[in-house]
């Protein structure tokens, strides 16, 4: 039995809010989040795993949104290399020295 091509509107809303939730969370506590991640020592790795977090969740939405509204890459055949043939051998002969007495 076929499967029925669901729209995906719920995991668009779904990321489109907790998107939203993030960037409220940050702007709002923008002065405590500054002094957390200036704490020095392992805490430098928190503003980046912050960035891939925001990342993967506006890239989420962004990829949903573009699904919801039927937007997709075209589907291209593969790129198969074509078959070069070979240059045809030439005799390489060498400079020589001729000495003339």
């Amino acid at each position: 039995m076929p499967r029925k091509k669901r729209s995906g509107a719920g995991k668009t809303l779904l990321f489109g809010l907790l998107s939203i939730t993030l960037y409220a969370a940050v702007f709002s506590h923008g002065t405590a989040v500054a002094q957390f991640f200036a704490r020095g020592a392992w805490y430098c790795i928190l503003p980046i795993l912050t960035v891939f977090l925001f990342s993967f969740v506006h890239g989420a939405f962004a990829s949903h949104v573009w699904t919801l509204l039927g937007i997709e890459p075209r589907k291209t055949a593969q790129h198969r290399p074509e078959k070069r043939k070979a240059p045809p051998k030439r005799k390489r002969t060498r400079p020589r020295l001729q000495l003339r007495a």
